[in-house]
């Protein structure tokens, strides 16, 4: 009975494994972002969050557009999309849009610092919300969700899912969108 078992357990710790084995070694590559634009801007309902050590507002960066991105440490997309977001921040450093990577990590700042170390994520900074309120006042029901507020503070673009953000089709886009 039991020599009967094997294949099937070695048939099933493949289909296990094998999505991992590769996604080691033959990386997945993410769709520019289609960020959709509203005809009529949004109103946002603003909410706090903290950079570590102080709690910070939406109006905080009134006057600039955002691209708030909502994601988290655990969400295998998230992760996926985030080097591309490390990169488009340093694409837009000189330019008047700031990228706001929000995780909704429940151990905050911590795990997301030790995160972007490990990845070596150096041009993001560090913002959480453990408490998840981003989730209700940007009306969001999975992550990674991304969306470009303007300088108004009024959502003018969404997209769900993971991208590719630096994608040369998404700097475009968002600059297009946010009038830059």
């Amino acid at each position: 009975m039991r020599r009967s078992l094997i294949p099937i357990l070695v048939i099933v710790c493949a289909f296990v494994a094998l999505p991992h084995i590769v996604r080691e070694f033959i990386p997945l590559k993410l769709p520019a972002a289609e960020l959709a634009a509203y005809s009529s801007p949004r109103e946002v309902t603003d909410f706090a969050f903290s950079d570590g050590s102080s709690n910070l507002t939406l109006a905080h960066f009134r006057g600039t557009p955002i691209l708030v991105n909502v994601w988290a440490t655990w969400c295998p997309p998230c992760k996926e999309e985030m080097a591309s977001l490390n990169r488009l921040a340093l694409l837009f450093a000189n330019k008047n849009i700031k990228i706001v990577p929000i995780s909704i990590d429940v151990s905050g700042a911590l795990t997301v610092r030790s995160f972007y170390e490990r990845l070596g994520l150096n041009n993001l900074s560090i913002y959480v919300d453990p408490s998840k309120n981003v989730m209700d006042a940007l009306m969001i029901t999975g992550i990674p969700t991304t969306i470009l507020i303007g300088r108004d503070g009024r959502e003018i673009g969404r997209t769900v899912g993971p991208a590719q953000w630096d994608a040369p089709a998404s700097v475009t886009r968002i600059t297009e969108i946010a009038g830059q």
